[in-house]
């Protein structure tokens, strides 16, 4: 595996150079991360465990979870990331059943709530204490080509979590991809590690700056959650390249400490895993002007991402939405209907991915495997498709623009509405810093749009009054059975432990 040897060769090169530290002020050098992973692999080969059994790594932001995954890649086993703060007990058993609940390697966190769930339970620290010195991993046994790199559980519309099975070609092809980014160097650079390990959000990071010989800067749950403890984190963090969802950018936004005075070595932002706002660019080009922003696009099937553009100041000054980028070298993206037809040129559709790194499937589901997933070539190689389920066009420059989840349009009175295009009408007005758009329902049917909105300002009207502004000045731009009836001033939008808008929050607040 490719990623495997960028990782050994830095370990040899460079041992004492900090490849992991976190704002708890753990830390690990290459060379210690090689050791311990080393032991970790040497223990998990004489467990015994099925050939290719998924190993479960719970914890957070230890470097010994990072340890424990290059450990499983070298035993040849797929690690299941678990994070002890955004995985419940309850999903743990559910991802356990799934993946035969062999073995449950615990990092960080009580495992009195979930340990029954596995046949054994073993601690990652206490395996590398226990080591002997010198472990080698045998290269035969680390995974490679099709072999299961990792199983990341995302949401299932059954209410169980479903699998997706990426492979060690898909990790490197998606690594070396990461590498080029932007066009800009990243040897030796340090990238901000925000999004929970159970997010694939994370492994842009983890692909990136390892297999660059350079570092990770991971923030704890602790350090995330206070905006002084958060920028007390940043401010020695020496982050050259961030990288998170753009919900936890403006986040950081609303404090106005938050600059390259506090951040002076960040040379790049990447975003993914939401809609990039032009106004969220615009402000962090405002404390940030000499920084490189890229937006990115893809679904955790496709292995992080797959497309990416340089966002210019003139993208973000214009009235339309950011576009997501053009596909990765590899890639290439289809336009359907819904017969699964190519659509006219510029037209809309749903976004199909098909190259190589799209996931071999879902763990277990051949039923969604087959639904979702299908075969294809790109440049005279037989790859991968996946039907994303997200709405979008290809222009004129093969620059995909992304309109949303093709499950977040919405019918009332009986017009089709695209509730992302609501929320961006909003966030072009000055007075609002955010805004989530929801479809309120009486006995099961939709009554009503809400709109959720964070101030940019503080207000002099009443929150009646401000509400009304703002729906006089959308009725300018959309129809009038796409204006919210209700307008919600709230200090913040929930967001997930993914950093990702939380939905299903906003819709317990207008029920509460």
């Amino acid at each position: 595996m490719r990623y495997l040897d960028y990782i050994c060769a830095h370990a040899q090169r460079d041992p004492n150079h900090t490849a992991i530290r976190t704002s708890s002020g753990e830390s690990m050098t290459y060379a210690e991360l090689w050791r311990a992973s080393e032991g970790i692999a040497e223990h998990l080969s004489a467990l015994g465990l099925s050939a290719a059994a998924p190993v479960v790594v719970r914890g957070h932001k230890s470097p010994y979870m990072v340890a424990s995954f290059l450990a499983c890649m070298k035993s040849g086993h797929p690690y299941v990331l678990v994070d002890i703060h955004s995985v419940p007990a309850a999903r743990v058993a559910s991802i356990a059943e799934q993946v035969g609940g062999e073995l449950l390697l615990s990092v960080e966190g009580d495992t009195a709530g979930v340990q029954s769930s596995f046949v054994q339970v073993i601690d990652a620290e206490e395996i590398c204490a226990a080591a002997v010195s010198g472990s080698v991993s045998k290269r035969e046994s680390w995974i490679c080509g099709e072999d299961l790199a990792y199983v990341l559980f995302t949401s299932g519309s059954t209410g169980a979590p479903k699998g997706v099975e990426v492979t060690a070609a898909c990790f490197d092809n998606f690594c070396d991809w990461d590498l080029a980014l932007g066009g800009t160097d990243k040897e030796g650079c340090v990238f901000l590690d925000q999004a929970p390990f159970s997010f694939d959000l994370s492994v842009f990071e983890l692909a990136g700056a390892l297999a660059a010989g350079g570092g990770l800067f991971s923030l704890t749950r602790e350090a995330s959650q206070g905006a002084v403890g958060l920028l007390r984190a940043l401010a020695k963090s020496s982050v050259n390249i961030w990288v998170s969802t753009p919900s936890f950018a403006d986040m950081c936004l609303a404090n106005p400490e938050f600059s390259s005075e506090l951040l002076p070595v960040l040379t790049t932002f990447i975003f993914c895993g939401e809609t990039l706002a032009n106004k969220t660019v615009r402000r962090l080009r405002e404390r940030f002007a000499n920084a490189t922003i890229i937006n990115t696009y893809g679904p955790t099937e496709s292995t992080v991402a797959v497309t990416e553009v340089v966002v210019s100041d003139e993208m973000a000054a214009s009235a339309a939405p950011l576009p997501v980028g053009s596909p990765r070298p590899g890639t290439r993206l289809r336009i359907v209907d819904d017969e699964g037809h190519d659509v006219p040129a510029g037209a809309w559709g749903e976004v199909v991915i098909e190259g190589d790194t799209v996931a071999a499937g879902y763990w277990g589901r051949r039923d969604l495997t087959e639904h979702a997933f299908g075969a294809a070539e790109v440049n005279g190689i037989p790859v991968r498709s996946y039907r994303t389920g997200d709405e979008g066009r290809l222009d004129g420059r093969g620059m995909l623009h992304y309109r949303g989840r093709l499950d977040l349009q919405v019918k009332l009175n009986g017009f089709r509405i695209e509730l992302g295009e609501i929320e961006a009408a909003f966030q072009r007005l000055p007075e609002v810093a955010s805004c989530a758009v929801v479809a309120a329902k009486r006995e099961g049917r939709i009554s009503h749009l809400v709109a959720y909105v964070v101030s940019a300002q503080e207000r002099t009207l009443s929150d009646f009054r401000a509400g009304l502004a703002l729906k006089e000045q959308i009725k300018q731009t959309l129809p009038h059975y796409m204006v919210p009836r209700r307008v919600i001033f709230v200090p913040a939008l929930p967001v997930t432990g993914n950093g990702k808008l939380d939905r299903h929050a906003l819709a317990s607040l207008q029920n509460g």
